[in-house]
Formats: structure tokens, sequence, C-alpha cells
């Protein structure tokens, strides 16, 4: 049984999708497809409306989405979560060692940010937080969950470093996408680091 997660590229630059297409093919766990894919990986200059619009587009069909732009700001971040992406990478930082991770991720409904920006993010978020509305409050434990996811870690990483079980973990995730009624957590995530709860 075949077990590679199937990526569909898009790319406005055919070079550019086939450049992109190489660096899939070259990953063992990763396979490229034009139908039915685990994960969609647009490729794009920046991150742009209308390539919001069709991540917004693709995700309300039900598809994975994993963005990847060749100059990522922390606005984009948000607006890419806000839309619906599964992730956001910066075009010059990837590589297969960096993409199969970012696309398991996407599956898993985890999401992956470039390091530096999320410094920044939880920096200004925490400059916001005297903004705060009690409703929205997290718990210590819900805090460190979604802090966790916010780095980039896994379900199955984060049970094991606050041992949890993985139930845990994903109850915790779900309590709180529940209650703010968001669509997952990467929504999760960019929401509370937009009102400085984390």
């Amino acid at each position: 049984m075949d077990e590679r997660l199937r990526v569909q590229v898009i790319a406005a630059d055919p070079a550019v999708r086939a450049e992109v297409d190489d660096m899939v093919r070259n990953c063992p766990e990763l396979t490229v497809v034009v139908d039915r894919p685990d994960v969609v990986l647009i490729v794009a200059d920046e991150v742009s409306d209308p390539v919001l619009f069709l991540v917004r587009s693709l995700t309300r069909g039900g598809r994975r989405v994993l963005l990847v732009a060749g100059t990522v700001r922390e606005s984009d971040v948000v607006n890419a979560v806000e839309a619906g992406a599964g992730g956001l990478l910066r075009r010059a930082e990837v590589r297969p060692d960096r993409l199969r991770p970012a696309v398991r991720a996407t599956v898993d409904g985890d999401f992956t940010v470039p390091a530096d920006l999320l410094g920044g993010l939880l920096t200004r978020a925490g400059d916001r937080s005297a903004e705060r509305q009690p409703a929205r409050q997290l718990t210590e434990r819900e805090k460190t969950v979604l802090l966790m996811l916010a780095d980039g870690h896994e379900t199955e990483e984060i049970a094991r470093s606050l041992a949890y079980s993985v139930r845990t973990v994903t109850g915790i995730v779900h309590t709180i996408t529940h209650r703010w009624q968001v669509r997952n957590r990467a929504h999760a995530v960019a929401y509370a680091l937009r009102e400085g709860l984390i």
C-alpha cells in the first residue's frame, strides 16, 4: 500500500511549477498528482488578494492548502490562516527536508509558519493582552497547547512533551475551536495571536 502524501502544485509560472514538482518528487514520502490531492501546494510571489481568494475557494471545497510565497510578512500569516491555509512558507526556505514536515502538518491540521515571524506575532499579541475579553480567556493548559501549536509542534509531540495523551491534546484543541467557533486549530492559533491571548 502506498502511504505517500499526494501533493498538487499550483503556480502561475510554469517554470516555478516544474521546479516545485521536482522538489516534491525528491521527497520519498510525497508524490505529485493532478487530482484528489491530500494537500494543494500554492506557490506565489506574494500573499495577494487573488492568492487568498484561491486559498478560500480550495478550502471551502474541502482541500487542505499549504501556501509558499516569495515574500512573507507577519500580516500574511494571519491573512493566510483566516483564508484557511494550513501553513505558510517562504519560497527560499522550501527544500525537501522542510517541505515534507510542512505537508504532513497540513494534512494533520497543524500549521507551519517561518520561525522568525512567529516571534513577532507573539510579541504583538502580548502587547494587546490588556484588550482581552474575559469570555475568550484561556486556561494555562489551553494556552500551553496553543503556544506549542503556534511553534509548529505536532499533536504527538505536544502530548509527549506535556505528558498528556494524544486524545487529551486533541480534546483541548477541539474545546477551544468549538468555544471560539473557528474552523480548525490553525484558525484558533491565528485568533489567539490576533487577540493577544497567547
